[in-house]
């Protein structure tokens, strides 16, 4: 949610600055064209940035422009990878079950199946993601120190991942474990 938030931001203020530069020399603002802070550089009188005398004078130094090619493309392309890493992050809100026009919400069932893994004896805290399509489990298990893991994963796998196939209606759901042993000083200072 909060990269979502940050890249709309993002793109409202990059829309709004395009939006500003093409009024042009911002002779079509008013007042706020009109008047800049004292720290900023005076307005050259033909509205241009950058005349044509220090542009060449960048241009001399053989490295400026690839330089500034090189950063544009690279900024352009994190923006990239950044967008299509949110737009694939969207996990189902709705999960559809068995029985046709039967649905449940992803987040509830990830509670449920969370409870289901916790109340095994041995584990201390779990924590379980349901992601993609088809459906994923991953679930994280912190067993207490003197559990056994593999036993710990059987019976979990037996239990909740057995009934999440069973509800979901599928042969196979596909499920990471992860398994942290829980640190003893950890538990004495709750």
């Amino acid at each position: 949610m909060v990269n979502r938030a940050l890249l709309g931001t993002a793109g409202l203020a990059l829309l709004g600055g395009g939006a500003v530069l093409a009024v042009g020399d911002g002779s079509g603002l008013g007042r706020v064209g009109r008047e800049v802070p004292g720290r900023w550089a005076e307005r050259v009188a033909d509205g241009v940035l950058l005349d044509r005398d220090g542009l060449a004078r960048l241009r001399e130094n053989g490295w400026w422009t690839p330089a500034v090619i090189a950063a544009l493309i690279l900024v352009l392309a994190l923006f990239v990878r950044w967008f299509a890493l949110q737009v694939s992050a969207s996990d189902p809100r709705w999960v559809d079950l068995r029985a046709p026009g039967l649905t449940l919400r992803r987040r509830a069932w990830e509670r449920a199946m969370t409870e289901q893994a916790v109340a095994v004896e041995g584990v201390a805290r779990a924590r379980v993601r349901l992601s993609g399509r088809p459906l994923r489990a991953t679930v994280t298990l912190v067993v207490e120190p003197e559990a056994r893991p593999a036993e710990l994963v059987r019976r979990v796998a037996a239990g909740m991942v057995a009934d999440a196939r069973r509800c979901a209606g599928v042969r196979d759901l596909p499920t990471d474990v992860r398994v942290r042993v829980a640190n003893r000083r950890e538990r004495r200072t709750r």
